[in-house]
Parts: structure tokens; sequence; C-alpha cells
């Protein structure tokens, strides 16, 4: 197959907007690799797609930033302004963990309990069937 009814077959597009099987995805990478003139036909299609998307993209009401904001600044006491995060009274710390003391995740902990548990039950139960099988 040529790479020009490769792309005029659109098998780009599908891919691109995945909606290709995994196999049409194989079969693309590989003639990726193949063919250079495939990429670029692939970066020109993404370009259009864009520029498609933002050519028919709908835009908010321009009155919908200024209720947001106010908004926020009645829900949590801070001036509309948009520049909140900006504020000069906020001082933040930089708090260190100790530097003499390890640190584990909790999961590593519960999986060590785990197998801790595991290996003294097997012991009891491999005692149990011990004395089990000496009563016979």
């Amino acid at each position: 197959m040529d790479y020009e009814r490769y792309i005029s077959d659109g098998n780009i597009e599908k891919v691109l907007l995945g909606f290709a099987t995994p196999e049409e995805e194989t079969e693309y990478r590989i003639h990726l690799d193949l063919f250079p003139e495939i990429q670029t036909e692939s970066d020109e299609v993404e370009r259009r797609l864009e520029r498609l998307s933002f050519k028919e993209a709908a835009l908010p009401p321009a009155h919908l930033k200024t209720s947001l904001m106010q908004q926020i600044a009645l829900e949590t006491d801070r001036p509309a302004t948009g520049f909140w995060y900006n504020r000069k009274d906020v001082h933040y710390e930089d708090i260190q963990p100790p530097t003499n003391k390890m640190r584990v995740h909790i999961g590593w902990k519960l999986l060590l309990i785990s197998l801790l548990v595991m290996i003294a039950v097997s012991l009891m139960a491999s005692i149990y069937f011990f004395y089990m099988t000496l009563s016979k």
C-alpha cells in the first residue's frame, strides 16, 4: 500500500481522533517509520483539527467571569480581583521532616504486618497438624 492511498483513506484522522482499533494504530506506527510523508501529513491534519476546534468553540458569556469571581469572593471572604493568591500578608514556612528519622509509607507498614500475620498463622497451622499426626 503506498502512502498516498493510506493518507487519502482517512486513516490518519481515525488515529488522531482516537477512533482507530489497536491494529490500525499499530499499522499507523509502522507506516510512520516507513514513510516520513505520513508524519508530515499527520502534523498538518493535527493543525487543521486544532484550528477547526478553536473556530467552532463556543465562548462563555462575558459576564460569567465577574459573577464567578464575586461568588468566590463571597464564599472565601477574599477580594474579587482575581489576584487573591498573590497576597503579601500570607507567610509560608518551609517545613522539613526530621533528618534523624526514616519515614516509611503506611502501605509498606501494612504489608509487613500482613506478612508477619500470615507467617504466624502458617506456623500455628503446621504445629497443629504436626501434633494431630502424632496423636494418631
